[in-house]
């Protein structure tokens, strides 16, 4: 009977030197190495393992140790990731080796462990949980659970048309991110490949391949870069690894929610330097441009974790976690976006050699527009004192103007209660002899009296008689219904002209203004006393004129209007049964260019206030000598407002009193007089900046078209 043979070890397939298990397609290390060089020199990759191993079905599955490798799942510049059955516990896992096996150098190892230790110090539900570390046959390996849902990648399309669930879960990976950050973890190339789903759409941060320890010296040089570019920190993209903080990782997951929201990562270029220069020194696009159904609220948080100060993104990923969270369940977030004017400090502070250039051309324009304005604001300061030495002047003559033309008025009536026949007809109460007296007087007076106008008419529209008692006793033209027997005691013009007779003296007075009580017009009277040939007071002739556009024959206002406006104004007279003084009364335009004969306007607050003042240093009223005014009584205005031109003002303006009439003269000028020097002025300035700005704005121009060609290049 025949012994049973043993079996033989396995062998290598290419030496058939013993091995200890049959692994790596049964190659030995020193075929293994053999491998190796031939593979580096057929392969750009260089790697033994990857020219053994390629992920087809005919070398797959193979063992490995107390795995049995099923498929690659993936492959990095330092490892490769297969899909592996664990024959131990009959489990599926992630099997992680380095690709150049015993051929790694230092630095691939140290990183190896360094990313296995990484991931062993964490323990959350959304990081790839670590199972076993360690080295078989020269390859350092270790396994994590096997994420069954692809990538973040592979999901992109999905969860753009859901911007809440995205939310969602990118505040989930903010947490597990906050997590390594707890435990002095930087992750440091966080981007969708890295971010693994489970099988029920559960995100998982994995491949810790470059994290570090925070405060930690690193394996990594000072100045080297490392990470994915379209995902770097613009401090990580410049080389300053050692200074890195958890601000790296939060701009990492506004680069992975941009490309989320908008298709694409925040930057893209044909190589990475042109990336790595972009991420630096540019801004990404709004993302509202390259999403336009963006919500802005989610906007906002983008942008404010691709800050490129660190100190302006979140301050953990915790706090970008929160306001995902709030995103997600509909709730208004707290961040709000940087205004237009932080918006455009950054920019300066970015571009420090344009913001310089463009900060001089606009001092130097804005030095040449200063000094034009403070010639121009000197030439509007010496205009202004022009017109007002000029309406000074005009309101002092047109005073005098008026108290004459009043004065005239006042000797006609004076002359008029003279008349033997005025003081007959009142002592015998005849009213038709009065009425046909004073029809006469106003056809036959002579034109020296003021009674008479030069196209024939009066100056007149009304003649009254009245007794001591204020009534009337004739009046022409004659209403005898409406007026005759009535009294009207209660008027100005009679208390004005009873006063004179009680003071012993026949003084016409100068009325304020009212309205009439026949035809509703606005007038104004000029009464003087009827006194018997032995003295006594017998009544009271009134001469009333209409308020209009002149007073009398005498037009105020200038025929061109490009002149100083002459505007008359009096204290409005007290309702009947009242009695109010003449400084609080209201006052009334008697004189205006644009009224109409028996209209007037009252004057506003403001205005009023100034007439008051004027008023107050007239002379006191009823001195029968005209008091001409000065310079000290007139009162200056540079806001006034005109009675019948609201909306043209504000003016300039003088008011003058005139005399002792209770009477006002205001000369008003448009500011327009004064400024049309300063705008033609402006107008030069326009004309002699315009070159310097062209230039400026085309210096301007050049210089960011070749910044904008270097960032390209």
């Amino acid at each position: 009977m025949a012994t049973p043979q043993t079996p033989s070890p396995p062998a290598c397939s290419r030496c058939g030197a013993a091995l200890s298990g049959g692994v790596l397609s049964g190659a030995c290390p020193r075929c293994l190495l053999a491998a190796a060089m031939e593979g580096r020199e057929r392969s750009p990759s260089g790697s033994a393992l990857h020219a053994l191993l390629p992920p087809t079905a005919s070398r797959l599955p193979v063992r490995f140790g107390d795995y049995e490798l099923l498929e690659r799942i993936a492959r990095g510049g330092m490892g490769v990731v297969f899909k592996a059955r664990d024959l131990r516990l009959q489990r599926l896992v992630a099997l992680k080796m380095i690709v150049d096996g015993e051929l790694a150098t230092e630095v691939d190892v140290h990183r190896f462990r360094a990313e296995a230790e990484a991931a062993a110090l964490l323990d959350h539900p959304n990081i790839v949980p670590l199972y076993e570390v360690g080295e078989h046959e020269g390859h350092h390996f270790f396994t994590m659970r096997l994420m069954e849902g692809g990538s973040l990648a592979d999901h992109m399309e999905r969860l753009r048309a859901e911007p809440r669930k995205a939310a969602e879960l990118m505040a989930a990976v903010a947490r597990a991110v906050h997590h390594g950050h707890q435990r002095g973890i930087l992750h440091r190339d966080l981007k969708p490949p890295n971010i693994l789903m489970d099988a029920e759409g559960r995100p998982h941060v994995g491949d810790f391949g470059v994290a570090r320890r925070i405060a930690q010296e690193g394996l990594t040089q000072t100045g080297s870069v490392v990470g994915t570019p379209a995902y770097m920190a613009p401090e990580q993209a410049e080389g300053r690894v050692r200074s890195l903080t958890t601000a790296a990782d939060v701009y990492g997951l506004g680069a992975i929610l941009y490309e989320l929201v908008s298709g694409r990562p925040p930057f893209e270029g044909d190589t990475a330097a042109h990336i790595l220069r972009q991420v630096v020194e540019h801004d990404p696009t709004p993302l509202h441009l390259v999403a336009p159904r963006v919500d802005p609220e989610l906007e906002t948080v983008c942008h404010k974790c691709l800050e490129k100060n660190p100190a302006q993104r979140y301050g953990s990923a915790a706090e970008l976690a929160l306001e995902l969270e709030r995103h997600a369940r509909g709730e208004p977030i707290v961040t709000r976006r940087p205004g237009r004017a932080g918006r455009t400090w950054r920019w300066f502070r970015r571009h420090p050699v344009l913001a310089g250039t463009l900060t001089v051309v606009t001092w130097f324009l804005l030095s040449m527009t200063a000094g034009a304005l403070h010639v121009a604001l000197g030439q509007m300061h010496e205009r202004r004192g022009e017109v007002l030495a000029a309406d000074t002047h005009a309101a002092l003559t047109a005073a005098g103007a008026v108290l004459y033309q009043l004065d005239t008025y006042r000797s006609a009536v004076e002359w008029a209660a003279r008349l033997p026949a005025v003081a007959d007809g009142l002592r015998r109460h005849d009213t038709d002899g009065l009425h046909e007296f004073l029809h006469a007087m106003d056809l036959t007076a002579p034109p020296r009296h003021g009674l008479r106008l030069p196209d024939g008419g009066s100056p007149f529209s009304v003649w009254l008689v009245l007794d001591r008692d204020g009534v009337v006793r004739g009046r022409w033209p004659r209403s005898d219904a409406q007026v005759l027997g009535l009294s009207h005691a209660w008027r100005d013009y009679f208390v004005g002209a009873a006063q004179a007779a009680r003071a012993g003296t026949t003084t016409a007075y100068v009325s304020r203004g009212f309205e009439s009580v026949v035809d509703g017009q606005h007038l104004f009277a000029i009464s003087a006393p009827i006194l018997a040939p032995d003295g006594g007071w017998l009544g009271v002739v009134v001469a009333m004129s209409r308020t209009g556009p002149t007073l009398g024959s005498l037009r105020l206002d200038a025929p061109d209007e490009r002149e100083p406006h002459v505007v008359l104004v009096a204290p409005k007279d007290a309702p009947r049964g009242g009695s109010i003084p003449i400084l609080e009364s209201e006052l009334m335009v008697m004189v205006h260019p644009r009224l109409g004969p028996g209209e007037t306007r009252l004057l506003d607050a403001p205005t009023t206030e100034r007439v008051r003042e004027a008023l107050q240093l007239a002379p006191r009223p009823g001195l029968e000598n005209p008091q001409f005014p000065t310079r000290d009584q007139v009162v200056r205005s540079d806001a006034h407002v005109d009675a019948l031109q609201p909306d043209e003002g504000p003016w300039l303006a003088e008011y003058v009193p005139v005399g002792s009439t209770n009477y006002v003269v205001i000369v008003q000028t448009r500011d327009d007089a004064i400024l049309a020097p300063t705008r033609t002025l402006l107008g030069r300035l326009a004309l002699w900046s315009g070159l310097p700005a062209l230039a400026g704005g085309g210096l301007l121009t050049l210089l960011l078209s070749v910044l904008q060609r270097r960032a390209r290049g």
